[in-house]
């Protein structure tokens, strides 16, 4: 005659004693789950933090200089200002650590100058300027050599280009 899989239990204390035994008899299988688990997550803790490593070793550094009668208007500086709130989403899946955006104010040729930097997939969207007035240089890693960036024939964003962008 079989026996019934689960008997029935009519008191407090003998549910905790069918947990006692049912986890005294299958000990072995509940540390090997618990040891494996341990294992994917330190592995996947290494591999984030090596990804945000190299994330953080490969960054754009870009500076924005305005011109001497530079003067925006709050609809330009809240259009960068949002811009640069873009960045996390268009690098894509990055540590949030290494997908963030440092501004650090400089002097770039006697002029005041704000240096963005961030990461190198956002290269592009930290390129684009969006004040008129400004040049757009793009510092390279030694710091001593400043290239202009150019766009030819191509006007800064306007208040009708961030309305269709969104």
């Amino acid at each position: 005659m079989d026996e019934p899989l689960f008997a029935p239990v009519t008191s407090v204390s003998g549910v905790a004693a069918s947990v006692v035994e049912s986890v005294q008899a299958h000990q072995w299988w509940l540390g090997l789950s618990v040891l494996a688990g341990a294992a994917l997550w330190g592995g996947c803790w290494v591999w984030w933090r090596r990804r945000t490593l190299a994330a953080l070793g490969c960054r754009t550094v870009v500076d924005l200089v305005p011109s001497r009668g530079f003067d925006p208007s709050v609809e330009e500086i809240g259009r960068h200002a949002a811009r640069l709130a873009r960045v996390p989403a268009a690098v894509g899946w990055l540590p949030r650590r290494a997908s963030g955006v440092r501004m650090r104010h400089v002097t770039v040729e006697g002029k005041l100058a704000t240096r963005l930097e961030g990461p190198a997939r956002a290269a592009g969207l930290l390129r684009l300027s969006s004040f008129p007035g400004v040049d757009v240089l793009e510092a390279g890693r030694g710091r001593s050599e400043v290239r202009p960036v150019r766009f030819t024939n191509i006007a800064p964003l306007g208040v009708m280009d961030n309305e269709q962008e969104g």
